[in-house]
């Protein structure tokens, strides 16, 4: 495996790609005078990495041709565009594909490789901007599963790859383009066979570069694509954390918990699915949610909180405004066709500054990878939402998390979080054993309750329920030094049996509690905030974050004393440390933060040496501004 493709401790900034005439008709409509226009400017914004898709549709332009009567289902012969020309005789021909497109797109690469470009390429990009571009053969045809599609989908597989694994430009292979939504699945043993198919027929052609699986973070096993499958099949794994969906931006777009999406994302997937992760793709919808400027200014701390995830890579979506464009997808309702970072005219928007900006910090940095940051306790939890919302939560009250599957064995941690631990919590028999017997031996253990029936728990936990009924309110809860209104859709009273009441609600009922289990201490939360507030607004400015501070205290290096000014450690040794310091607020930082003693920061590198600046102790950040303290031991 190539594995220089995206090293840890760098971020290599990039964009999705097609061509700003044209979009995704770019290899029938090929203008290599517009096509080098782009990479001009593409290359003059700091950007190295492209993703670039052959469409389907046009590289494997094949139809079948049917028997008729009692044999009108069989194919009797496929043949190639809509004049039904036979297939030609050559290595092309035999897979169906369009000697002139890979022409094309080998003309591309070589334009790439001049500017210093290196390309991921999805193979079969049928999904595009909610259409499928598939070849009229298999239109209608289960791509999964269906023999026939399955054929001619390893034919055109085997022959792109070994035709075009001589392009030096190209690093990394894929299967397609968001290839979990080609078409409806048959579950998770459909997907590992289709997924396991087509990386094997692109390594047998190829062994030399890295393959990407199939994006987005899927916990649960008996999900269509689960990360973990997903991560034992493929090299490296990728997200596209867009939140237009979800509620995500339930908060302003330049809130703490939007512009950390997709850090918490990327790292529960590479540390679920147990492979590198980057972000494939991302963007904006400026009309919906922000201004051209408030998108500039969420990339910079997106780019940061990234980086100090160890996310290897941020690809935009996408490079071009994709206006103009009077065919589908671009004329049907769906898409948002202003999410580039240049207008379709090549005029930038300001968020090109910040790529460049950073893109240039990045090739610049005075040592050589950025170690990763250690953690400081496990999150467990198979719901996306609760992983971000633990996510916010746990960086706010300084812990950097790591994140876990219910279903598989669990790390080593002196802390674990079990949030929103509904029902079972999605743990086996064997995963709670496990849990049990690490705080038996001194870990802590953190749930929030959800109708939570996790065996033995009236031991683990100290309490038991005495009242329950199915009723929303709000509690006041007091935690002796903060207090916390929390939003509840179930009433619910416990009695403490062996545990202390660390908090209790405006009525006097216990809210908190801490039990000994063993040589462990166990702490168990009447309210799932973790997930409710997530559902919510503005929740994530309340001093939540001090529960979980409280379970599980952690002493930074260097602490700002501000909870979206969030920290994090990257020790090259046990006397040199990287500390990355971000800003996660629409409001300018300044301050002195106190650093261990012992320790002293030497120097500071930022990519806007304007917005974020270390001066005799002295730390300013403007509004979502980051900033790596060099920091030594005395």
């Amino acid at each position: 495996m190539n594995t220089i493709f995206l090293p840890s401790g760098r971020m290599a900034v990039g964009a999705n790609y097609w061509a700003s005439h044209a979009a995704t008709r770019m290899w029938r409509d090929w203008d290599p005078a517009a096509v080098e226009a782009d990479l001009r400017v593409l290359a003059d914004a700091g950007i190295t990495l492209l993703r670039v898709f052959p469409n389907w549709a046009d590289f494997q332009p094949i139809h079948a041709c049917f028997y008729s009567g009692d044999n009108c289902r069989k194919v009797a012969e496929t043949r190639m565009f809509d004049t039904e020309e036979p297939l030609p005789g050559t290595p092309c021909g035999r897979a169906g594909v369009d000697e002139r497109m890979v022409e094309r797109f080998e003309e591309f690469c070589d334009m790439a490789e001049a500017r210093g470009f290196r390309l991921i390429v999805p193979l079969l990009t049928g999904q595009m901007t909610f259409r499928n571009f598939i070849p009229p053969a298999l239109a209608n045809r289960d791509l999964f599963s269906d023999p026939y599609a399955l054929q001619w989908e390893g034919r055109f597989v085997e022959c792109l790859v070994t035709r075009l694994k001589a392009k030096k430009a190209i690093v990394a292979w894929e299967s397609g383009n968001e290839s979990c939504v080609l078409g409806e699945n048959g579950g998770p043993a459909t997907s590992e066979f289709w997924l396991r198919y087509i990386h094997q027929t692109i390594r047998c052609a190829d062994p030399s570069r890295p393959v990407v699986g199939v994006d987005g973070l899927s916990v649960p096993e008996e999900s269509d694509w689960p990360s973990s499958m997903n991560g034992r099949l493929s090299d490296f794994v990728a997200t596209h954390p867009y939140g237009f969906w979800g509620d995500v931006y339930n908060d302003d777009f330049l809130s703490v918990r939007s512009l950390t999406f997709a850090a918490a994302q990327t790292l529960a997937l590479e540390e679920i699915a147990g492979k590198p992760a980057f972000v494939e793709e991302h963007g904006a919808r400026r009309q919906e949610q922000t201004s051209r400027e408030g998108v500039a200014l969420y990339m910079r701390a997106m780019l940061w909180n990234l980086w100090a995830g160890d996310c290897r890579a941020m690809l935009w979506w996408c490079a071009f405004d994709q206006t103009g464009q009077a065919f589908a997808p671009y004329n049907w309702r769906q898409p948002c066709v202003e999410l580039g970072l240049f207008r379709r005219d090549r005029a930038p928007y300001p968020a090109v500054e910040t790529l460049r900006r950073f893109a240039a910090m990045q090739a610049a940095l005075p040592f050589g990878a950025l170690p990763k940051a250690l953690p400081d306790a496990v999150v467990v939890s198979a719901d996306n939402d609760v992983i971000h919302s633990s996510y916010v939560l746990a960086r706010q009250a300084g812990i950097f998390p790591a994140f876990a599957s219910p279903e598989k064995p669990l790390p080593s941690a002196v802390c674990y979080f079990l949030p929103d631990a509904a029902g079972r919590a999605y743990l086996t028999l064997e995963r709670w054993e496990e849990l049990k017997a690490r705080v038996r031996a001194g870990a802590t253990l953190y749930l929030s309750w959800n109708d939570t029936f996790l065996d033995s728990l009236e031991d683990v936990a100290g309490i038991e329920v005495a009242f329950r009924e199915k009723r929303g309110g709000t509690d006041l809860c007091d935690f002796g030094d903060f207090k916390v209104e929390i939003p509840y859709a179930v009433k619910r009273r416990f009695r403490a049996l062996t545990a202390e009441t660390l908090a209790v609600n405006q009525d006097g009922e216990g809210v908190l509690f801490r039990n000994r289990f063993g040589k462990g201490a166990v702490f168990a939360c009447i309210h799932n905030f973790e997930k409710t507030f997530y559902q919510g607004a503005g929740r994530y400015e309340s001093d939540a974050w001090k529960i979980w501070a409280k379970v599980c205290p952690v002493s930074r290096l260097v602490e700002t004393g501000n909870k979206n000014v969030f920290v994090s450690g990257h020790f090259f040794d046990e006397r040199h440390c990287g500390v990355i310091v971000v800003n996660n607020g629409a409001d300018a930082y300044a301050g002195k933060p106190s650093i261990r003693s012992g320790w002293r920061v030497a120097s500071a590198l930022a990519d806007a040496p304007d917005a974020a600046k270390w001066e005799d102790g002295t730390l300013t950040l403007a509004p979502c501004a980051g900033i790596v303290l060099l920091a030594g031991k005395l």
